[in-house]
């Protein structure tokens, strides 16, 4: 029995050719997947990584070479300079050198510096690639503290600026304090000249007193109602709660009470003067004017 011959379509372009088949199989497992190429991505992306964060906290080429300080009148900028420096040996996150700016951390050593020193206004900048910029506008000077056989100049917040040579002072134009009493300056732990442990409202009310009095002047520079000649030597305080004494030149020390109107004792104080002891007035030893509206005196 013959079998039927099954006719070939040759143009039939579906048909594959079992040969070229396996070969384009064969072929295919030599090219990159998708899987492949990720991670030959994730690689590369890895190396620019760690070489970004090399260069970054390189400690020698991002490093500190140079510290400005802006700003300063008083305190010397190389003290201000030497504190950066010592940070810069420190570590950051335990490995970091501080000495690369980007690792230099500025609220640390503002904390430092403020440790040591008043400021009124303190800023760090960063000037890429190897400055760091220390702008600095210390606090003014309020007064002159004594205690002991020192002399100091303070800020209205009672923080010791730098200590003061007592044969300077009389060229100053600051109220002078007089500490009798108790010690009251705190010493800084970390180095500094140290704080007045002080009511604030007690200091506030002797720089009230003196606008009014030193140098026989008024706030304005100009002579006023309030000092008729009486020009103060100095401020004292003591043990007397509430007290402020003031020690008048070529006078009586005259003692105020804290919790009273100072224009109101003022006033009092002068009218003993104008009326009452005239010519008198300094040949006494104290007036007190702590007692409402009377006034004693010896």
């Amino acid at each position: 029995m013959l079998k039927r011959r099954r006719k070939i379509d040759y143009y039939n372009k579906n048909l594959a050719n079992p040969f070229f088949h396996r070969r384009r199989k064969k072929r295919l497992n030599f090219s990159i997947g998708w899987s492949g190429k990720r991670k030959m991505a994730a690689l590369l992306v890895l190396i620019l990584a760690g070489g970004l964060i090399w260069l970054i906290f390189s400690p020698v080429i991002f490093s500190i070479n140079n510290v400005e300080v802006r700003g300063m009148i008083r305190i010397p900028p190389g003290e201000i300079e030497n504190s950066v420096w010592q940070q810069t040996g420190e570590k950051k996150f335990i490995f970091f050198p501080q000495r690369n700016i980007f690792t230099f951390s500025k609220k640390e050593v503002k904390e430092e510096l403020e440790k040591s020193y008043s400021f009124e206004k303190l800023t760090i900048n960063k000037n890429l690639p190897h400055t760091l910029i220390i702008e600095v506008q210390e606090k003014s000077y309020a007064f002159i503290w004594h205690e002991g056989e020192r002399y100091y100049y303070a800020d209205i917040d009672g923080y010791l600026i730098n200590e003061v040579n007592p044969l300077e002072i009389k060229q100053k134009k600051y109220p002078i304090i007089d500490n009798q009493g108790e010690e009251k300056i705190i010493i800084d732990s970390a180095g500094g000249l140290g704080k007045i442990n002080t009511d604030e409202n007690h200091i506030n009310y002797i720089v009230g007193l003196s606008d009014k009095f030193l140098a026989g002047k008024n706030k304005e520079g100009e002579t006023g109602e309030n000092s008729e000649g009486l020009t103060v030597e100095k401020f004292i305080i003591d043990k007397d709660a509430n007290t402020v004494k003031i020690a008048l030149v070529e006078g009586p020390i005259v003692y105020f009470n804290t919790g009273e109107d100072q224009e109101k004792q003022i006033r009092k104080l002068l009218a003993i003067k104008n009326e009452t002891l005239k010519g008198e007035f300094k040949n006494k030893s104290y007036i007190d004017l702590r007692y409402g509206d009377r006034v004693y005196y010896r």
